[in-house]
């Protein structure tokens, strides 16, 4: 028998839906458990970065313009957009 890590939690789920995950496993080459797993964890803990990325941003950096450098608006005096008019 395999020594496996973590535990296991059994669901009963209709089979078209069972296919389906196979199948998108299949195409990503992982398992089916491999797949469930991904799925639960992007469901509990947020989507993640690409396979192979590095997350170099720490956890108290501002986001860069959002907060510090709000992007331009139009002002009530700017003047309305006029279309050019067409020459005949």
């Amino acid at each position: 028998m395999a020594n496996r890590k973590g535990v296991f939690i059994g669901a009963y789920v209709p089979n078209e839906l069972k296919e389906s995950l196979r199948r998108r496993a299949a195409g990503e080459h992982r398992t089916l458990s491999q797949e469930i797993t991904r799925i639960l964890v992007e469901a509990v803990h947020g989507k993640g970065l690409p396979a192979g990325s590095v997350d170099r941003r720490s956890t108290n950096n501002v986001p860069r313009r959002r907060s510090t450098d709000p992007p331009v608006r139009r002002r009530a005096e700017d003047l309305p957009y006029i279309p050019p008019v067409e020459k005949k």
